[in-house]
């Protein structure tokens, strides 16, 4: 029987649901996460829908997958909704609610998700903390091509396929010659997060128990999100769970409308810097903006970089090959890219770690059908593997990049922004 082994970088969400779906089938495999065991991540809120379902649905056992679905509420239609598109003077432009095909999604906390599907995988001694990927190498192992991985403290691992779940600064991506993650230069991503008692709630607008609220202005957009245990206007402080309650929210800020700060880090006061700058909208963005701040253990409004990504070639392997990149083995099959490491998306779409989770449903089925050839006694050839990579990549390009890969709305966002319905539709509404 021949061996099949399977390398993952990155233990964020999508490295870890597919970690997942790799153990509940039987596949050999080791993750390996940058981080330390004992860095505890605030983690932001995120939203999740039909995609990331998919993805749960693939890789997890019923008895995580039960668990999950609670703690976010999926089982219980009230807690799905869709945003609403709002003016800068708190005018309702579109409630995406009244879009039958428009995906719902419900909120849980970013880093209560990693915990619960980081548990199985470290149960079971298949992750490695602490552990930073510099480079790979192809190499070969009684006739048959594996993949070398190497890390800053001199180790190395052996596999048969690379999976670079990196994230959108992945250096696998780098390495591989890919090199489609661009930064975006033009904005400030400004973030912030925090508890949402009841009496702090009561201080928000009413609105905001139906769903989260999106706002274009003027080249900047304003996402406002809460997740709390009743979307009804009926709620009270009796049913009212103040310990999962919190809410999240992002404002990116053009650059060119920025004249007293060169970068980001001479800014003292974040906060007061964003309420500066939205000084002209409605009242109630103000109080969303300010919710929190006399938290004692607040931490300041958090700047997180902005990254897109461009579609490739169909090719970009090929080239990549010829090139050479630094890299012998760049281009190479073996090596696969998952999520935010291929397919980088904006903090506040809301749509990025659903379609990074629904990319571990996508690859699943094509890394068991290498497992299955190696069972049954030599291990995958590369042209085996290539086939499957090659699959993998081309179903997928559509749904990657009909979310994310709009740059020119980015580069030009007082023109235009797209709302992507789904995948297919989409609708373009000029804001001024």
């Amino acid at each position: 029987m021949g061996d099949f082994k399977v390398i993952i970088i990155g233990g964020g969400l999508a490295g870890l649901l597919l970690a997942n779906g790799l153990l509940n089938n039987g596949v050999d495999f080791r993750i390996y996460e940058r981080d330390t065991r004992e860095l505890r991540r605030e983690g932001y809120q995120i939203r999740l829908g039909d995609p990331a379902i998919k993805g749960f649905s693939a890789c997890l056992d019923d008895g995580l997958f039960r668990e999950i679905l609670r703690r976010f509420g999926q089982s219980s239609s009230a807690s799905s909704t869709a945003p609403s598109l709002y003016t800068s003077q708190f005018l309702e432009i579109l409630d995406l609610t009244s879009l039958p095909t428009y995906s719902k999604s419900s909120a849980i906390n970013r880093e209560v998700l990693r915990s619960s599907l980081a548990k199985p995988i470290d149960a079971a001694g298949h992750v490695q903390f602490g552990a930073k990927f510099t480079h790979y190498e192809i190499i070969k192992v009684g006739g048959y091509e594996r993949v070398r991985v190497h890390f800053t403290d001199g180790s190395s691992d052996d596999g048969d396929i690379l999976i670079g779940a990196d994230g959108s600064g992945s250096t696998v991506n780098e390495c591989v010659g890919l090199r489609n993650l661009v930064p975006l230069d033009t904005h400030w991503c400004f973030l912030d997060k925090g508890s949402l008692p009841y009496d702090r709630l009561r201080k928000l607008p009413a609105q905001l128990l139906k769903g989260p609220i999106i706002v274009f202005s003027k080249g900047a957009s304003f996402f406002f999100a809460s997740k709390h245990d009743s979307e009804t206007n009926g709620i009270s402080d009796i049913e009212y769970d103040e310990n999962e309650a919190s809410f999240y929210w992002g404002l990116n800020i053009p650059k060119a409308s920025v004249s007293e700060y060169e970068h980001y880090s001479e800014i003292k006061n974040r906060r007061r810097f964003c309420l500066d700058y939205i000084k002209g909208w409605a009242p109630e963005f103000h109080r969303m903006i300010s919710i929190g701040f006399e938290d004692v253990n607040s931490p300041d409004v958090y700047v997180a970089p902005l990254r897109a990504s461009k579609r490739p070639s169909r090719t970009w392997r090929a080239k990549a090959q010829r090139d050479q990149c630094g890299n012998q083995g760049s281009g190479h099959p073996r090596v696969w890219l998952l999520g935010d490491a291929i397919h980088a998306m904006q903090p506040n779409r809301g749509m990025g770690g659903n379609q990074a989770l629904n990319d571990c449903a996508e690859i699943l089925p094509y890394i068991l059908e290498l497992d299955n050839i190696a069972k049954s006694g030599e291990p995958p050839s590369t042209q085996q593997v290539e086939s499957a990579c090659r699959c993998y990549e081309n179903d997928n390009q559509f749904r990657w990049y009909s979310w994310d890969n709009n740059l020119d709305s980015w580069e030009n966002p007082d023109s235009a922004c797209v709302i992507y319905v789904q995948e297919t539709e989409l609708m373009m509404c000029k804001v001024h």
